[in-house]
């Protein structure tokens, strides 16, 4: 049996208050009996998940895939390198983001030159990009020279990638 054969079973097990759910399968099959336990459990949250943003890091990592690649050693590599410093800085961004959050990078931010050499643009085209995705919050600066991505720019390229709506 090969390694993409192999399926994780997921046990899951929720009290709350006089209300029980236990399930187990995989995590596609789990997570949406979770979500609607949830939602009929505590009605509150049906409300509230609809006003507060949790990005899809799966899914944003899915459609990222297309266009940019992690190397072994953790330096962030586009495959597309026709984008435009606009669409590209933030797609370079979220992959130190989620890179952190594997422990293969030490924190989510990036330097221009990181980012230079990652979407292949010049550095001075790096900076005047990221002035302007900074004054629109897309973006923030860490400390000297270091740039993340913030949530609204986790949003705005979530919308980006996302297929266009029929």
């Amino acid at each position: 049996m090969s390694t993409s054969e192999i399926q994780t079973i997921i046990k899951v097990q929720i009290d709350v208050g006089s209300a029980h759910f236990e399930s187990s399968g995989s995590a596609d099959e789990i997570v949406p009996q979770i979500l609607q336990f949830v939602s009929h459990t505590i009605p509150t949250y049906d409300l509230a998940s609809r006003l507060i943003y949790v990005p899809d890091l799966a899914g944003l990592a899915d459609r990222v895939s297309e266009f940019a690649k992690m190397t072994a050693d953790s330096q962030l590599l586009l495959t597309k390198n026709n984008l435009p410093a606009d669409k590209s800085i933030p797609i370079v961004l979220f992959m130190a983001h989620l890179a952190s959050k594997f422990a293969k990078r030490p924190n989510d931010s990036l330097d221009i030159e990181e980012i230079a050499t990652a979407v292949s643009k010049a550095p001075k085209t790096i900076r005047n990009t990221l002035v302007n995705m900074q004054k629109a919050g897309l973006i923030e600066r860490t400390d000297r020279g270091n740039y993340r991505i913030t949530q609204k720019g986790l949003m705005q390229l979530e919308k980006t990638l996302s297929p266009p709506e029929v």
